[in-house]
């Protein structure tokens, strides 16, 4: 058989282009049981292996002597073999094995492959080496003939030449052949010990080029993957010592910080690829990085003191990035903790040099300025700094190990190790008093901090260091909450700010100081728990008042800075910077309604104002030519400019904090008073995230008339328009878009809900739109816009519906579209009035199925019967109920019978009894009452019974002085008086809905006596009023000639006495004495007397800074993610709440939950009117998360009924709400007749 190129010396060549090819990835297998496995796979491992000759000279010669056998194989089985044939492959494989020509070339191969490895382990120095082996001899053949070993004296031999006691050529000769030795293989031999010592006195050698080949070795040891890799590490057990400081020009040390810094270089990059790895991998590196930094020597003063690990890499490391990377990722911080638990003093000895260091606070003046610069990762010249003083090594030290405690405290296994028993220590040392320390360095880093320093040594400033840790932990909530937000620590941190206060005798702190205080408590206020632990103090106690807490420190020190009332004694007063960052604070909890009732008694809104007022005098004469400027030189030119610029930005920096106060409904009460609302709306209204506070502002009439000042609301109709005409790019279209099938396109959706959410109030309406007139046209054009609200919308509409009528037969049919049904739906919905159970409400899409539209649709009123269910029964357009068992149905009407005869007799009697309580027992005994009543069997509390009580409760009440507010006013009013009244167009439209929903409901029976006495009472109701309000001096259109809307309150009160004019007007005179009026009864409190001066003319009324403010504060702590839906949407809770109360849940709720709604805030307390509120968002709490997501929050609580909501079944919920709330609650709401 010939074997051209596959014997002989052309063997011989072949297998020496393959070996030497083959050596690197023998060498990346690690150990001797992976090579084998290597071998097997390096077809797929590497890219050339078909381009070697003794691969193609195989494969040519299997070609040439099986391939006929293989072609005759395959044809015996149809031609082809499908990759679905995989037993049939293996059949014909085994007969190829098995057959004599295979069997011949296979025998002849390895006798030739045997020969020419036989030739070439011969001859190894000449065919592989450089001529610096030592012989032949020291290598033989496997049996395979496909590796090659070392002999057992090999390394022996290696190692002896090491030593110092032979030449330098030796030297360099033995350490080359070494590092051609795979490190498992050294580190696993007998020699080992030997090995690493001669490479120790190899890495301190004067000769340098035995000192890189020594380090060479450990450089390979690193880089290597095998888990022997630690073994490398014991080298470290002979760290040089040192006395006063790390020299970098000693080879031994210049050598150890190579051989670190590529350990830190390979710690860093290996987190991007050990999850390619198994865990063993992983493990081994944690095991074995760790083993190496847990040495820690200690000495004796006096005594060399010997350099560890850590020292290495805490210089080359500051920051500890290493373990920050490792902590970063669950894989490895997993192991990490756990591998830690073994490891205990690596952290321990960070714990250790964090307080040593707290407890001296003793650093180098030049706080190793120069660590990361100067230690190159790349050279060494004599230009860089070449020493370290002990000290500077000590405070490398101490930075890394704040790091990595800093780190470690953020995660929960990482808390775990403390407390921590520190030896030579009594106690232990708990996460408290780690932070107490660390605070320390922070709040009082040293005398020598309070010197002048270069910039390049502020990087390692002690004090900015530890408070960018402390930032970092604050960044986690829980971890935070876990070891920062304790009083002690607190205390700890406000120390600077309360010398000012209390004038400590010790050194005033400089700015830095409490500029990093103030960054990290601004850290703590921007999260929720931190932003409470500041107002109430570890305890959370919502209810203190104490002003010992965080909160009432920073805004007292605040308050005083900003008008410059700080005891001189206790030293140069703050800068702008300082003031600032503490106001910054402030605002971070009075931007919240819980932190705003925290901080109302320091009134930071009028000294904010003040200040402000006077920084804009100051920028106004900064900006004013006076005579002799021409004249400066250039030096004082650029110092006044950097004034000006510095005076601007704090006059900026006021006015952005002063209007944040807006942030809450109370908030803009506050910022209007002092009279600086239009101001800061000036330039802030399109600021990033300010979106939720614009739309707040916009919810009262002087926060919509500064808004439209600004010409904020012409750029949103501007917007709009835009959009609508231009779409999202206005680009020339070659091809036709897309028409949109929505009801909207979502690209004018977004501006659309923006001018929705700013104009959803009343007020805010009115004051845009009222006392301007359209031109007299017979049609208007697009882009011409309504200035004042059109009252013939349904005209419109119906005469739309006309238009698009299409003959059928004998009778005309409206043809069914998006717009009819659109125009249908708006026509049913501004026509009716009722609960989600009194009208029926038409879809407002068609099916695409085909499926005919069900609703009837109609071109004139009164609309048909099918809106108005009798609710009496059931409608018919309402799902039916199915079959009910009447003897059941029989026996549970006798079991509620006998249970409701029993209440309703208590009840009655109660109301009925001639002689009853006085006062507070009266009311006491009627709230337990009628929460019985109301919880069992809430549908029978009405007619005669809702009368009863609310008649009784005003005489009650009346005589109850913390419920009786206001003095009863005499009506002088006659009846030509009353008469003479003018109702507004809306005020009559008003009353013809209410009368309208009095007959639906069956509480009132003819239309025109009713509307009659109805409109009498609102004439008298009016006039009453008016005598009680004066003319305030506004320019608001809202505040002008009483009160604009419709008195929805007295519409209620005169349906529950079923249209009796006498017993509606004699309640609302009684009623106006009480507290629950203002809040109730919405005119009662317009302009009024009764009010502060202030507060009446602020066109801002109580429902709004008081009910609004306090049903948000609830909702930041009972429905956390309502609350932020409302932020995320843009919309306020305040302003659907107003909007709902307004109109006393008429559309809203069905109308026996009306009247509950009336008398459980008028007996349980006007502060329920609060928590009904909060009960109805808490109820549509899966409603509200699903329309946040579509953007259409406002859409769904204005236009949708309260579906299935009853306050009877509210009411256990409303109560708790008030045992955690009512204190601060109702106060508030009560005390709105106080200046």
């Amino acid at each position: 058989m010939a074997m051209k190129n596959l014997e002989g010396e052309e063997l011989v060549q072949n297998l020496r282009q393959l070996v030497i090819s083959c050596e690197p990835h023998i060498r990346e297998a690690g150990s001797i049981e992976n090579v084998e496995e290597t071998l097997h796979h390096l077809e797929e491992n590497d890219d050339k292996f078909h381009r070697y000759e003794f691969v193609r000279q195989l494969k040519r010669k299997i070609e040439e002597i099986l391939g006929p056998q293989i072609d005759e194989e395959i044809e015996k089985h149809g031609g082809h073999i499908d990759n679905g044939h995989e037993t049939l492959v293996s059949k014909i494989t085994d007969r190829i094995i098995k057959s004599k020509p295979y069997n011949d070339l296979s025998k002849k191969l390895k006798g030739n492959v045997q020969e020419a490895v036989t030739e070439l382990v011969r001859n190894f120095d000449a065919e592989f080496g450089t001529g610096k082996h030592t012989g032949i001899d020291t290598f033989i053949p496997t049996t395979a003939g496909s590796l090659m070993f070392m002999k057992p004296d090999y390394l022996q031999q290696v190692a002896d030449k090491i030593s110092k006691s032979n030449n330098v050529s030796t030297r360099r000769d033995a350490l080359q052949n070494l590092n051609t030795v795979r490190v498992d293989d050294v580190v696993t031999s007998d020699v080992v010990h030997v090995v690493k010592k001669h490479v120790l006195d190899a890495l301190s050698d004067t000769d340098e080029q035995i000192m890189n080949l020594g380090l060479k070795f450990v450089t390979r040891a690193f880089s290597s993957t095998s888990p022997h890799t630690k073994d490398i590490y014991t080298l470290k057990s002979s760290l040089p010592k040192v006395k006063n400081g790390m020299d970098l020009s000693r080879p031994e040390i210049k050598s150890l910080l190579k051989a670190f810094r590529l350990m830190n270089e390979f710690q860093l990059e290996t987190t991007n690829y050990w999850i390619r790895y198994p865990e063993h991998y992983l493990e081994e590196v944690l095991r074995s990085t760790l083993s190496l930094l847990s040495i820690h020597h200690t000495g004796t003063a006096g005594m060399f003191q010997v350099l560890s690990p850590i020292h290495f890499m805490a210089l080359l490391d500051t920051r500890a990035q290493w373990f920050i990377k490792w902590m970063h990722g669950h894989f490895s911080r997993s192991f990490l903790l756990e591998q830690l638990t073994d490891y205990k003093p690596f952290v321990e000895d960070a714990v250790r040099h964090c307080l040593e260091f707290s407890a001296a606070r003793k650093v180098p003046f030049d706080l190793m300025s120069e660590i990361s610069d100067k230690v190159s990762k790349t050279s060494y010249a004599e230009s860089r700094r070449s020493y370290y003083t002990g000290a500077e090594l000590e405070y490398a030290y101490f930075i890394h190990s704040v790091c990595v405690i800093g780190k470690l405290l953020c995660f929960k296994n990482g808390r775990k190790f403390f407390p921590i028993k520190l030896k030579d220590s009594t106690e232990d040392v708990s996460i408290k008093k780690l932070m107490v320390a660390m605070v320390l360095v922070v709040v009082d880093p040293g005398p020598v901090f309070h010197q002048q320093r270069s910039s390049s040594a502020e990087i390692y400033d002690p004090a900015r260091l530890v408070a960018d840790v402390l930032k970092g932990l604050c960044s986690s909530e829980q971890a935070s909450e876990i070891c920062l937000f304790k009083d002690e620590i607190t205390s700890t941190l406000l120390s600077p700010i309360s010398h000012y206060l209390d004038v400590a005798e010790h050194q005033a702190p400089d700015e830095k100081t409490l500029l990093h205080v103030a960054d990290i408590l601004s850290m703590i206020a921007s999260s929720t728990k931190g932003r409470r632990h500041l107002m109430y103090g570890e305890k959370k106690d919502i209810f203190s008042r104490t002003k010992s807490s965080a909160a009432h420190i920073i805004a007292e020190f605040t308050k005083k800075a900003l008008l410059r009332e700080l005891p001189r004694e206790a030293g140069q007063a703050p800068t702008h910077a300082v003031i600032g960052a503490y106001l910054y604070i402030c605002r971070q909890i009075y931007n919240t309604c819980e932190g705003l009732l925290v901080l109302y008694q320091y009134e930071l809104h009028k000294v904010v104002a003040e200040t402000w007022r006077d920084a804009s005098r100051d920028l106004e004469a900064a900006n004013t030519p006076t005579p002799g400027d021409d004249d400066s030189s250039s030096d004082n030119s650029s110092i006044t400019i950097r004034e000006n610029y510095d005076v601007a930005a704090w006059e900026d920096t006021l006015r952005d904090n002063l209007l944040n106060f807006a942030s809450t409904a109370k908030g803009i009460l506050l910022l209007q008073q002092t009279g600086a609302l239009n101001e800061c709306m000036v330039s802030k209204c399109e600021k990033f995230g300010y979106g939720y506070m614009v739309t707040q502002v916009a919810t009262t009439a002087p926060g919509m008339a500064a808004l439209q000042k600004t010409g904020y609301m012409k750029a949103l109709i501007t917007e709009l328009w835009a959009v609508l005409e231009c779409g999202p790019n206005d680009i020339t279209l070659f091809t036709p878009t897309h028409w949109p099938v929505d009801p909207i396109d979502k690209t004018v959706h977004k501006h659309l809900i923006r001018i929705l959410n700013v104009l959803s109030s009343f007020p805010a309406v009115y004051e845009l739109l009222a006392d301007t007139r359209l031109p007299t046209k017979q049609a208007y054009g697009f882009r011409e816009i309504p200035d004042t609200m059109a009252y013939q919308i349904q005209e419109k509409l119906l005469a739309a519906q006309t238009d698009n009528q299409a003959a059928n037969k004998n009778h005309k049919e409206i043809i069914v579209d998006m717009l009819s049904v659109e125009r249908n739906n708006i026509l049913v919905r501004s026509y009716l009035i009722g609960g989600p159970s009194e009208r029926v409400l038409p879809n407002r899409h068609i099916d695409d199925s085909g499926t005919p539209y069900s609703f009837p649709l109609f071109s004139s009123f009164p609309i048909p019967r099918e809106y108005s269910p009798n609710l009496g029964g059931r409608s018919a357009m309402k799902q039916g109920v199915g079959s009910t068992n009447v003897p059941c149905l029989f026996i549970n009407l006798l079991i509620f019978l006998s249970f409701s005869v029993h209440l309703d007799n208590e009840l009655t009697e109660f109301l009925d009894a001639r002689k009853s309580e006085k006062g507070r027992a009266w009311l006491d005994k009627c709230q337990t009452l009628l929460t019985k009543f109301l919880t069992s069997r809430g549908d029978q509390v009405k007619g005669a019974v809702i009368q009863k009580i609310l008649e009784q409760s005003v005489n009650k009440m009346s005589t109850i002085p913390e419920e009786s507010v206001f003095p009863l006013m005499q009506f002088g009013g006659s009846d030509s008086a009353v008469k003479a009244v003018s109702l507004s167009p809306l005020q009559m439209l008003g009353i013809k809905m209410a009368i309208r929903y009095g007959i639906h409901l069956k509480a009132v029976h003819t239309s025109s006596d009713a509307t009659d006495s109805l409109t009498y009472l609102i004439r008298q109701v009016k006039y009453y009023l008016e005598q009680q309000q004066k003319t305030p001096d506004s320019q608001l259109k809202y505040m002008k000639n009483g009160y604009r809307g419709f008195d929805w309150f007295a519409a209620t009160v005169f349906l529950i006495f079923n249209g009796n004019h006498d017993k509606a007007w004699d309640f609302l005179q009684g009623f106006s004495t009480l507290g629950a009026s203002g809040y109730l009864w919405i005119p009662r409190l317009h302009a009024s007397v009764h009010l502060p001066s202030a507060l009446s003319a602020s066109g801002i009324h109580p429902l709004f800074s008081s009910t609004g403010h306090n049903i948000e504060f609830i909702l930041q702590i009972e429905l956390p993610l309502v609350s932020s839906a409302f932020k995320m949407s843009g919309f306020t809770p305040a302003q659907i709440c107003q909007h709902w109360i307004t109109q006393c849940f008429w559309n809203y709720l069905d109308w026996l939950d009306i009247c509950h709604y009336v008398i459980t805030c008028l007996i349980h307390g006007v502060d329920y009117q609060v928590y009904i509120c909060v009960a109805i968002l808490r109820h549509l709490q899966r409603d509200i998360m699903s329309n946040m997501q579509t953007q259409n929050l406002l859409l769904f609580l204005k236009e949708e009924p309260i579906n299935n909501f009853k306050i009877s079944q509210n009411l256990k919920y409303m109560q708790d709400l008030e045992k955690k709330y009512r204190k601060i609650v109702l106060p508030d709401m009560l005390n709105i007749t106080r200046p």
